[in-house]
């Protein structure tokens, strides 16, 4: 629900960054939501130094759906975090009428564990796109995942103030739907979520907006055999430009 999520990433990063990519996430089977948990420690970016504007840009227009936002399945055998990291999640912002809160699930082939991030993703202050006097979070604002070995997959989920769950995976949402869109970016991760349930939604997925810091290692790793760097990328459309240029000549010299 703010500056147009799709355009603006794929204008930003995918062009000649090559840092654009689908977010791959974690199996939803084993997760169960706990109604005991508790709000952890959420830390101020003034705290933290995290700097969120950059990310603002991506926050997409409230009730302006995201075309074919179906592409953006996400593959749940990929966020698997390559290296071990003290994993964080940043809130950007939020434009839901309901009272979201965020949780994440963390696997390996042994064991399983998850928690609560945000038990009120609700956005108060300057900047905010929907704001209320009663609201949580600030822009910036971090709630800690932990220490996360690596080998272990993450996921992460929306319980939507009408009580349902939404993960990563459509196949294992109640309505069979896509709720979640990811990228990555700036050696972070970006996280949309549509809470709206069924057909009745709007689909622009900026319900609640997160950015995943799990390390640049590890982004790198997930993006690395996908999306080229940065100088290749530049150095392909060098090459193309000037083949091009070369084949105009000979074509001006071959019509002269």
């Amino acid at each position: 629900m703010k500056a147009t999520l799709l355009t603006a990433l794929i204008a930003a990063t995918a062009t000649l960054t090559g840092l654009v990519a689908k977010v791959e996430t974690a199996s939803a089977a084993a997760f169960t939501w706990n109604n005991a948990w508790t709000q952890p420690t959420i830390s101020s970016k003034s705290k933290t130094g995290f700097n969120d504007t950059p990310f603002q840009q991506f926050v997409q227009k409230e009730s302006v759906a995201i075309a074919n936002s179906g592409q953006f399945k996400l593959d749940p055998s990929k966020l698997n975090l390559k290296y071990d990291y003290d994993v964080s999640v940043f809130f950007i912002n939020e434009g839901a009428s309901y009272r979201n809160q965020l949780a994440f699930n963390a696997t390996t082939a042994t064991t399983s564990n998850s928690g609560l991030l945000f038990k009120d993703a609700s956005c108060g202050g300057v900047g905010c796109m929907m704001s209320g006097g009663d609201a949580v979070l600030q822009l910036g604002d971090q709630a800690k995942v932990g220490n996360i070995a690596a080998g272990t997959q993450l996921d992460f989920f929306l319980k939507s103030g009408a009580s349902k769950i939404l993960g990563t995976q459509t196949a294992l949402n109640g309505d069979g739907l896509n709720h979640v869109i990811s990228y990555a970016y700036n050696n972070y991760i970006i996280l949309g979520f549509e809470d709206v349930y069924g057909t009745a939604s709007d689909r622009d997925f900026n319900d609640l907006v997160v950015v995943l810091d799990i390390g640049e290692a590890n982004v790198k790793a997930l993006i690395g055999a996908t999306v080229p760097e940065p100088s290749v990328t530049l150095s392909m459309f060098a090459v193309g430009a000037v083949s091009m240029f070369g084949l105009r000549r000979r074509q001006t010299r071959n019509s002269n």
